[in-house]
């Protein structure tokens, strides 16, 4: 897997933690914050790696700037995860003994680094125990190595319980030398006050598009057409747009693959955008897979609906889309929007079948999909 370039994706943030590394003035306690995804992970390990380069590289046109060699042992130790003075807090779900929570973690750290966009797992509750902010803070007790700045990264702070943020409060106030602590939250509001006020606060935002739609294409094997919309129908996040391109078969766009992006992007784009996106993604000569897609939509309507009324999952048809459909499902809370869309399909359907122009009923379809998921938020306004 190839490196991200999170210094550049993220070019703002960078801005300000170079300054800060080449004026001397690193602040004890970071706090980035902004939706997972965008890349929080990423630039933590960069700024480690920043923190213990033996060589730090300045940037050509501006050299209060600078990065990691990438080359020296504390850079490569650091991109690995397994540098003496990088720690890290997740949240895991729940165990009974101290040896599974580090197994929990490690799960984690696994997976970072195949992919450190990659989103975490949310279908199972997790939270950071008040013994793991315990130990980082015993262990930083003890003197460091020379020459080594430690780093600790709370993940998800906003899933750190009361107690346990209160145990890192007294940490924050009173950093062990050559340590730096960043914290990383969704929302830097859902975190206490006081945690708030004692750390410099690093705003991520959305990357280039054009950056996601490179990476997508270059690590993923997907066509730009491909990357161009997942990158969209995950609102310019990497870490989500990763998580779509897992639904699109690289070699021959699988119409199951497919019909789900494309049921996504009803819910996530214009109308002009929704038909734009069929007409690169659906072969209009090939009949069996418009009817495939247009299946496939009735039955994500019917578990949409189910969940919103019930919440159950046990019942669901399209069990592999179970995030999704999770995610989805609060667009259902209004009954109504299932009825009209699953009449609308319906009809296509049957006007297929009196082999009209595919290319024209599908996109009179989209269009009144579109209605359809609008319509609730019309009434209310």
């Amino acid at each position: 897997m190839s490196h991200f370039d999170i210094t550049r994706a993220q070019a703002k943030a960078w801005s300000i933690l170079a300054r800060s590394f080449n004026a001397g003035r690193v602040a004890s306690t970071y706090l980035f914050y902004g939706r997972e995804g965008l890349g929080d992970w990423s630039l933590a390990v960069e700024f480690a790696a920043l923190l213990n380069c033996e060589k730090p590289v300045p940037d050509a046109e501006e050299p209060t700037i600078s990065y990691p060699c990438g080359e020296c042992p504390p850079c490569r130790s650091v991109r690995g995860l397994n540098y003496e003075g990088l720690h890290f807090v997740v949240p895991i779900r729940k165990h009974k003994k101290d040896d599974e929570a580090i197994d929990l973690t490690n799960e984690i750290l696994e997976q970072k680094r195949k992919e450190p966009l990659r989103l975490l797992d949310n279908t199972a509750a997790t939270n950071i125990p008040i013994n793991l902010a315990r130990e980082v803070r015993k262990n930083l007790t003890r003197r460091g190595s020379e020459g080594v700045t430690r780093v600790v990264v709370f993940y998800q702070m906003e899933k750190m319980r009361t107690s346990s943020a209160d145990a890192l409060l007294k940490l924050i106030e009173e950093p062990p030398q050559d340590t730096v602590i960043i914290l990383t939250t969704a929302r830097s509001e859902d975190l206490l006050p006081t945690i708030q006020s004692r750390s410099q606060k690093i705003r991520l935002n959305r990357p280039p598009e054009q950056m996601t739609i490179d990476y997508l294409q270059s690590e993923y094997g997907l066509s730009e057409t491909q990357a161009r919309l997942v990158t969209r129908i995950s609102g310019g996040v990497p870490g989500v747009a990763l998580e779509l391109a897992g639904e699109v078969d690289s070699e021959d766009s699988s119409r199951r693959g497919v019909g789900l992006l494309l049921f996504k992007s009803l819910f996530a784009e214009s109308g002009a955008r929704v038909v734009s996106q069929m007409t690169e993604l659906i072969n209009y000569t090939d009949r069996g897979q418009v009817k495939d897609i247009l299946s496939l939509w009735q039955s994500l309507i019917r578990d949409c609906a189910l969940h919103a009324a019930t919440g159950e999952e046990d019942d669901l048809v399209n069990v592999d889309y179970t995030p999704e459909i999770k995610r989805l499902s609060p667009r259902f809370a209004d009954s109504s929007v299932a009825a009209a869309m699953a009449s609308e399909i319906k009809n296509t359907l049957a006007d297929l079948e009196l082999n009209v122009h595919i290319q024209a009923a599908l996109v009179a379809l989209a269009l009144k999909l579109r209605c359809a998921v609008e319509a609730p938020a019309r009434n209310t306004a």
